[in-house]
């Protein structure tokens, strides 16, 4: 298995890319942001706090899947409002190999709409189904 250390090297190349131009959103019907803060909650949320290794490890592996998720999306799966920040989410069915067992995994990302009204990513994250 690829250190947590590798995969964060990996995962922020993508990242830096997507930030050079936004990605159009159907569902939204608007352009995302991918932003430092997106990042940063990704690696720390709230800040100082720390992700265990292994949901960081799989944050970091879907990752991959965030911006082909925001382009290719044409619903909104749930909504939610807090201290008067829309947060938007948007899932799909992806298939991940990972240690060379290839299985299908839902993959949530979370979009939220700042004061300017811009939307932006702030997390994706691999989601059990049942």
């Amino acid at each position: 298995m690829p250190s947590i250390k590798s995969e964060k090297g990996i995962a922020w190349l993508i990242y830096a890319s997507w930030r050079t131009s936004p990605s159009f959103c159907p569902a939204l019907k608007s352009n995302v942001f991918f932003t430092l803060k997106g990042w940063n909650h990704l690696i720390r949320p709230g800040g100082m706090t720390k992700r265990t290794p292994g949901d960081l490890y799989r944050r970091l592996k879907v990752l991959r899947f965030a911006k082909n998720i925001i382009e290719k999306s044409t619903t909104i799966q749930g909504m939610k409002i807090k201290n008067g920040i829309n947060y938007f989410v948007l899932e799909s069915m992806e298939e991940i190999i990972d240690k060379g067992l290839a299985e299908f995994v839902k993959i949530r990302v979370i979009i939220y709409k700042d004061k300017a009204e811009n939307y932006k990513f702030l997390s994706v994250m691999p989601k059990k189904t049942k």
